[in-house]
């Protein structure tokens, strides 16, 4: 699909265009072709690759290495995508790269077009630059994934019904990947050599809900899963709750078993979740809570009708409630700490930032996170208090507004000219902060104001000796030196008063030890951690 040719000039900011990708993935039910969906990517201008302003897409040929640009846009007109449907027969979709270079870029604009919107600001890379997105590249499945430090995600083949078929024409392993370019990009300490398995975990729970619930949002694969469900629970209107339940797990199921990266969600969450070492196994607890207070607020939003809805009903519904929670996780993002995340710390973000957004939880969004999350052991997050800085009262503000929204060093001077703030975050006095980091961003609440808020968030890294550490902190070690770290995210209103806080105290014996525990413990961690310093999925196993 085209929108009507215009001059550069005319591109009006914020503009978008509908494309064509397929909905699951390349492989239709029954011998039947693909499922297809529209997405809305922003309009930008496009050069041969594709290559964007944000992303370049790399297409090897089957036999070689030589890559083949491709060209979306209509001839002479590089800001006219012209979006073309996939071919029917599967052996011509597995060669069009045509098809292959607009599903991909399509799916990745996407999905950093929801982050966007979502947070209100631009999402970084790290480093800076594009994202190359090597769509057939010579790797194994296996070696699918986004690569740490390079800004290149590698997507490999996989063998299906006698055919190599690219695991880039998957949607939700599209989505997962790039999910990962963009948290690091965001948070770069969340998966870098000092994060512990914690952080990992919640990378790839985060990469996974992004990728589900981008999908689900799609009315066109929620009605076919609908239609699976009817076809066993009895006809247009006999999908109940429990249908419902098993079409939504069934949909992860499928996206996990048919792609080489992730592992299903099955069984009862074992009672030590928390300690398994494999940050898939982990993350996918978490990814099923959220599954579960999806599958709730469908249900109640189906019940409040008021008759017996259609499936095309109860499909649209589906779609907009996976594309709320979506949301309220996305937002969440930019209220933890920049450092030693956990999952309650994931919790508190969604319901601080909903709060924020949406006063009123008149359907009972928070309600069904907080209780699913209960349900697999992270406590409930109190309302009181929940912004951190009733702790703070009376604080100093020696700074310029316009300053405080660009300059780290303004940040700086806050948090060192409010001994109150510097002692709870702990921080040690002889040693700068490594990373500060200035946002602001700006949304629409549902009532139509604009909310505008600055982000700022600092880290500190300290190095300590053998003794030094003891004695401070209480660890134990062999080890010559230790290094520990903390940090914190701080949010300020328009008019430059502090309106949030989350904190993780670097001088903290109590936090520190726990997150050191032992050498051995330590050493675990860092040798799980060094599978993914550079790569998020292990090669070849």
């Amino acid at each position: 699909m085209a929108f009507p040719k215009k001059s550069p000039g005319d591109i009006k900011a914020g503009q978008m265009v509908s494309v064509t990708v397929l909905a699951e993935g390349p492989i239709g039910s029954g011998g039947q072709p693909p499922l297809t969906a529209q997405v809305r990517i922003p309009v930008e201008r496009l050069r041969r690759g594709p290559t964007g302003h944000r992303y370049a897409i790399h297409i090897r040929k089957w036999r070689g290495t030589n890559v083949s640009p491709v060209t979306l846009t209509r001839q002479g007109d590089p800001w006219q995508l012209v979006s073309l449907p996939p071919p029917e027969e599967l052996r011509e979709l597995l060669d069009d790269t045509r098809f292959l270079a607009q599903h991909v870029y399509a799916v990745a604009m996407n999905t950093l077009d929801i982050f966007e919107t979502t947070l209100g600001r631009r999402m970084p890379w790290v480093p800076e630059g594009r994202v190359v997105l090597k769509a057939r590249d010579r790797v194994t499945a296996t070696d699918t994934g986004y690569e740490r430090g390079t800004n290149i995600i590698r997507f490999g083949s996989v063998d299906r019904m006698g055919y190599k078929v690219p695991t880039a024409l998957y949607r939700d392993i599209v989505a997962h990947e790039v999910t990962h370019a963009i948290l690091d990009g965001f948070r770069p300490a969340w998966a870098d050599h000092l994060a512990t398995m914690e952080q990992l975990a919640m990378h790839e729970a985060l990469a996974d809900l992004v990728a589900i619930l981008s999908v689900f949002s799609s009315r066109e694969v929620v009605y076919r899963q609908l239609e699976a469900a009817a076809g066993t629970g009895g006809g247009q209107r006999g999908v109940g709750d429990d249908e419902l339940m098993r079409s939504l797990f069934d949909f992860a199921r499928d996206l996990f078993a048919r792609g080489p990266l992730r592992e299903p969600l099955l069984g009862p969450v074992p009672e030590n979740w928390q300690d398994l070492v494999e940050p898939h196994a982990r993350g996918s607890v978490v990814v099923g809570a959220v599954l579960r207070a999806v599958r709730h607020l469908w249900s109640e939003r189906n019940a409040r009708m008021g008759g017996p809805p259609s499936l095309q009903q109860k499909a649209e519904s589906g779609s907009i409630v996976a594309m709320r929670v979506l949301r309220m996780v996305i937002r969440g993002l930019s209220y933890m700490p920049p450092v030693d995340v956990g999952w309650r710390d994931l919790l508190r973000g969604i319901i601080a930032a909903d709060l924020d957004m949406v006063p009123e939880d008149a359907y009972g969004y928070r309600d069904a996170l907080q209780n699913e999350f209960s349900a697999i052991g992270i406590r409930r997050v109190s309302l009181h208090n929940i912004s951190g800085v009733d702790n703070y009262q009376g604080l100093r503000y020696p700074i310029r507004l316009s300053a405080l929204g660009s300059d780290p060093q303004e940040v700086q001077r806050f948090v060192w000219e409010n001994p109150r703030l510097l002692d709870a975050a702990r921080l040690e006095r002889r040693t700068p902060l490594s990373s500060t980091r200035v946002r602001t961003s700006e949304r629409v609440s549902p009532d139509g104001f604009i909310i505008s808020e600055i982000g700022a968030s600092f880290i500190q890294t300290v190095r300590m000796s053998r003794k030094e550490a003891y004695v401070r902190l209480g660890l134990k070690t062999r080890r010559e030196y230790v290094d520990v770290r903390g940090g914190g995210l701080l949010r300020f209103d328009a008019g430059g008063r502090l309106v949030y806080a989350a904190l993780k105290p670097v001088m903290d014996r109590e936090r520190q030890g726990l997150l050191f525990g032992s050498d051995q413990h330590h050493d675990a961690e860092e040798a799980a951690s060094s599978g993914v310093r550079d790569k998020f999925h292990g090669t070849g196993e």
